[in-house]
């Protein structure tokens, strides 16, 4: 066999390899890509966490604003990350499904605490209906139950 034709048929294989190789590396780094988004907002939602439970705390007190402010800042978290989750893919189908539930669960998690927003502005610092809490409160957990079972999926 000529030099120049077993030149060919290595840098074909390399070629090939490449075009079949290249897909997989990048698609295992999706999964990555997705843990380092959910890394990267950790700070913010924690912080939000602990305004929205100290209002929480005041609120029987009369103070109003810091939980509506603490709740707006939650919810706007949430829906970041949530969108920017949404341009992402998983590599893998666990990958995928824990993007989905993640997703899913922000989500419900946003609508329980826009919610509950809406509520507490309605309610003018007086008590919330407790149908309206406990609405709120189960939308919550079905949203913390789905985003926990994204990120056990994620492997986080």
């Amino acid at each position: 066999m000529p030099r120049s034709v077993r030149r060919f048929s290595l840098l074909s294989g390399l070629a090939l390899c490449a075009v079949l190789g290249g897909p997989i590396a990048v698609a295992s780094a999706s999964d990555n890509t997705l843990r380092a988004t959910i890394n990267g907002f950790a700070p913010k939602i924690v912080k939000d966490e602990n305004a929205v439970k100290k209002g929480l705390a005041g609120y029987p007190h009369g103070k109003v604003k810091p939980l509506v402010h603490a709740l707006n800042h939650e919810v706007g978290d949430l829906h970041s990350l949530k969108r920017k989750l949404s341009h992402e893919s998983g590599s893998s189908a666990s990958g995928r499904k824990a993007k989905t539930d993640i997703v899913k669960g922000l989500g419900l998690i946003a609508t329980a605490y826009g919610a509950l927003r809406k509520d507490v502005q309605a309610a003018n610092g007086g008590p919330v209906p407790a149908s309206q809490v406990n609405a709120a409160v189960n939308t919550d957990k079905k949203g913390r139950k789905k985003y926990l079972a994204g990120l056990k999926l994620l492997g986080g």
